[in-house]
């Protein structure tokens, strides 16, 4: 492939000008909170920019990038992307303008063999010396070396004026000329034409200056150069072509995209308008690609909020072009085949990463058929609205403020759940419901809005060069706490609230730099050491351990004394606290084994957190563990840790790492050297972290807790040895609680169920001396009765008891709860007297006052309860003269 070619040409190039080839940094940018994605090669060297030795004064790669900041942009320009390669070199205080422009001229024209003819260069207005270089060392003309301006030729742009603070500096770009026969073909046409006969290929920046808070420019001491070089662009220049989309890098993508739009649509998508649907999904299916290869899943928040909204952009393409089914996961081939020779672990994943697009697009479609109801929901939202407004307005003839509510809610529903506008539009017109222009501005204001948040998450924030840690000017803290759990070091520095400090005092909390340490800091998921730096009867206790760019920062407090920097002291671990991380860590390498023994060999690690309490695994699935496959991954598991492997660490070479197949947690960065932890012939990883010596230590491994963490990520939880033991038994004691628990329900409710029965065949049984207790009143017979600790369902029980029994009656019945000491009611009717006249509800309504209540019912049945029991035999009274009555 050309783009293989020129990626290795432009590394091995500089690497023969003594450069050091560095591999690509990952799209998550580390340590660096000034950016949300790495938008280019020059993010990961900001330490050694500002001075920090690394080692190397020269450095070279291939970054991959991600810039969402002109995602609409995207197929409806020759050149906008979001995923790119970029090709830099770049000095950090060694070499400056003279060879940075001789080695661009040379890589262009003798190992490209570009015609010079072919190449124009701009330079910044003031930036004389530059001019001069193009002009007399090179042999430019002076009508192919144009001056610029701030916004064009000065990084970051209109820094000079707008900042940010930090280093800045002139630039000088290259560009291709294709000719008189492309663009406006006007005579007078130059490269600051933007009618796409000139194209910029290579931007070289000259960091001389440090802006400050007020606006001026001091030169910095070291100077540096910084370059960048689309990959993408300078293929599609020496293809001839005039458009990156129409590169080998994107072709075999668009081809099968055409390929299954149909033969109807293969005519349509020849068009300006379908074209740029199709390089818009082709770029967007390998950003979305190389993000979850980072480690970067779809989710609601951050950066998976923008990769999902990428995904279901390329869906919406899809569909505008006929393609209705989830398909962009089926193009993650052809982004890994074009990829194999930089990125050949991407083939080994292509199945992973495919089925979280899959899971997306299925999610999204599902979203999409719902449009309808999820419009709907909007229309009854802005509905409400315009109730409380005192100037409402008709509504399916939207005026211009009721269309402006609409346009906001539309941009609602494709911010939140993606649907596009032309589909809302759909849906209101369905409606009948009439949108003006104001529809259009009002979701395009907000648009414009959430372009101006997702940029000021995406750009950087700050200065330039905002990273804690970077202007130490120490040097990378030595570890030995791999071996030595306490030794003897000097502290370096001193930092209270985030400054530089001479000293640090007793009850006063802060972070000490030593220049060698036994302290373990957070990282690959494993938590900070704790211990304590003592030096004679000064104490300071360390609470956490955690480090930026090797420098180890000892947070903590001092208990006693006082610590200056220059200090001599003990730094010493807390040894107990460290064995029950490395036992966790190891854990989670066995559990990794077990995981892809009993589910597939699909499963990677995606994350994880290894503390002293207990071990938190990520990892790729995509579906719920059965109860069976987890007590599968717990067994195996167990049986790893009873064989008593023994679990050996070897230093190497990245290069010999990979040739023994040891895993890798995608998305991490490894320097040349790496360790390989090897738990006998069980696992064999990449682990910089503590580990225990033998898998017996461990013990135990307990599984806790298993669930989703995103899209085809699955998280399991354990804990082990005493922990684990001590999991069981809690588990089990619940258990049996709960178990006890049943029991005595179960054993009151047959209780129950005995007495009710006990009650209800005494009932039965006293329903005939109840009927012969009755007499002759007016006519109809009277059965009253007193009975003794009934509740008022027991009361009615009787009364249908009775009524099964007798005819021509009216029956009262009354008794007394024995726990709450209220009285009860009941009135009876038969059916044959209720053609007569008689109704129950009312005679308990004239009596229920009686018993210091209320009651009601039905003409053939009715019912009261009352505070005052001992006036039963009273209500029964009254109830008698009622029916006399």
């Amino acid at each position: 492939m050309q783009a293989d070619t020129l990626r290795d040409k432009f590394l091995n190039f500089f690497n023969s000008k003594g450069h050091k080839i560095v591999d690509s940094d990952s799209l998550v940018p580390k340590d660096d909170p000034t950016v949300l994605f790495t938008p280019a090669g020059m993010n990961q060297f900001k330490k050694e920019f500002m001075g920090f030795d690394s080692g190397f004064k020269r450095a070279a790669t291939s970054q991959r990038c991600l810039r969402t900041d002109d995602l609409d942009k995207v197929g409806k320009t020759s050149a906008h992307h979001t995923f790119f390669e970029m090709l830099g070199n770049f000095s950090f205080g060694d070499y400056f303008k003279d060879d940075a422009i001789a080695w661009a001229w040379e890589f262009l024209t003798q190992e490209l063999k570009i015609n010079k003819d072919k190449l124009w260069v701009s330079v910044y207005k003031d930036d004389d010396e530059a001019y001069k270089i193009w002009r007399d060392k090179i042999g430019l003309t002076a009508d192919r070396i144009f001056k610029l301006g701030d916004k064009d030729n000065f990084w970051p742009a209109e820094a000079k004026t707008k900042g940010p603070n930090g280093p800045c500096g002139p630039c000088s770009e290259i560009f291709y000329d294709f000719g008189t026969q492309v663009g406006c073909k006007e005579k007078g046409c130059d490269l600051t034409c933007s009618c796409g006969r000139f194209v910029e290929i290579w931007n070289l920046v000259f960091t001389q200056f440090n802006r400050k808070s007020d606006g001026s420019l001091e030169a910095l001491p070291n100077k540096n150069i910084d370059t960048g070089m689309g990959l993408e662009r300078l293929t599609a220049v020496m293809d001839g072509k005039l458009n990156n989309f129409e590169t080998e890098l994107f072709q075999p993508i668009i081809k099968e995209i055409k390929r299954n739009t149909g033969e109807s649509l293969l005519e349509r998508a020849s068009g300006v308008t379908d074209n740029e649907l199709l390089y818009a999904i082709a770029d967007h299916t390998r950003a979305a690609v190389f993000s979850i290869y980072d480690g970067i899943f779809p989710s609601n928040e951050g950066r998976g909020y923008v990769v999902r909204k990428i995904i279901r952009k390329a869906v919406s393409h899809l569909r505008a072009l006929g393609i209705n089914k989830p398909f962009m996961n089926k193009l993650v081939p052809l982004v890994a085949q074009i990829m194999a020779k930089p990125y050949p672990e991407l083939r080994d994943r292509q199945e992973d990463i495919a089925q979280i697009i899959l899971n997306e697009e299925d999610n999204f479609i599902n979203t999409l058929s719902l449009s309808g109801s999820l419009v709907a929901n909007e229309i009854e939202k802005v509905k409400k609205e315009l109730e409380k407004d005192p100037k409402k307005d008709g509504f399916a003839c939207a005026s211009a403020a009721t269309s402006g509510r609409l346009g906001i809610a539309a941009f609602r529903l494709y911010d939140t759940n993606g649907i596009p506008l032309e589909l809302t539009k759909a849906e209101l017109n369905k409606r009948q419901i009439k949108v003006g222009e104001n529809f259009e501005l009002a979701f395009a204001n907000e648009l414009n809005k959430q372009k101006d948040l997702s940029k000021s998450f995406s750009k950087m924030k700050g200065d330039v060069f905002d990273v804690k840690g970077l202007g130490f000017k120490v040097k990378e803290t030595e570890f030995l706490g791999y071996k030595d759990s306490a030794i003897e070091a000097k502290v370096v520095a001193i930092l209270k609230d985030g400054l530089e400090s001479n000293e640090i005092a007793a009850n006063e909390a802060g972070q000490i730099i030593l220049d060698k340490t036994s302290f373990y800091a957070e990282s690959g998921g494993q938590v900070g050491d704790t211990g304590e730096l003592t030096s004679g009867k000064n104490t300071f206790a360390v609470i956490d351990t955690k480090k930026i760019d090797n420098i180890f920062l000892h947070t903590g407090e001092v208990r006693s004394g006082v610590f200056k920097v220059g200090d001599k002291v003990i730094a010493k671990i807390n040894s107990e606290r460290r064995a029950k991380i490395a036992r966790n860590h190891t854990a989670t390498h066995i559990l990794q084994a077990a995981l892809r023994k009993v589910l597939g060999t699909h499963v990677q690690q995606q994350g994880s957190l290894v503390s002293d309490e207990k071990l938190r695994f990520d990892f790729t699935h995509f579906k719920a563990l059965t109860k069976d496959e987890l007590a599968r991954v717990e067994e195996i598991a167990n049986n790893y840790v009873s064989k008593n492997q023994r679990v050996e660490v070897n230093e190497m070479s990245l290069k010999e790492a990979k040739e023994t197949k040891a895993l890798a947690f995608f998305g991490e960065k490894y320097g040349d050297k790496v360790r390989v932890v090897s738990v006998g012939e069980i696992s064999k990883e990449f682990c910089g972290g503590a580990h225990i010596s033998n898998t017996a230590e461990i013990g135990l491994i307990k599984i806790s807790q298993e669930g989703s963490v995103a899209s085809g990520i699955r998280r399991i939880e354990a804990v082990t040895a005493d922990a684990a033991k001590k999991y069981i038994e809690e588990n089990e004691k619940k258990i049996a609680e709960e178990i006890s628990r049943k029991n005595s329900a179960e054993k009151l409710r047959e209780a129950k169920k005995l007495e009710d029965a006990k009650k209800m065949s005494s009932i039965r049984n006293s329903i005939p001396e109840i009927i012969g207790k009755s007499f002759k009143l007016g006519g109809i017979n009277l059965i009253s009765s007193l009975e003794e600790g009934l509740d008022i369902n027991s009361l009615r029980v009787m009364i249908d008891m009775i009524k099964e029994k007798a005819n021509q009656s009216v029956i009262t019945l009354g008794s007394q709860d024995r726990n709450s000491g209220r009285a009860f009611l009941v009135i009876g009717i038969t059916e044959d007297l209720l053609s007569r006249g008689f109704d129950a509800s009312a005679m308990i309504r004239e009596v229920s006052g009686i018993i210091g209540g209320s009651g009601g019912g039905r003409k053939d049945f009715a019912q009261a309860r009352g505070s005052k029991p001992e006036n039963l035999s009273l209500a029964l009274e009254e109830l008698r003269k009622v029916i006399n009555k």
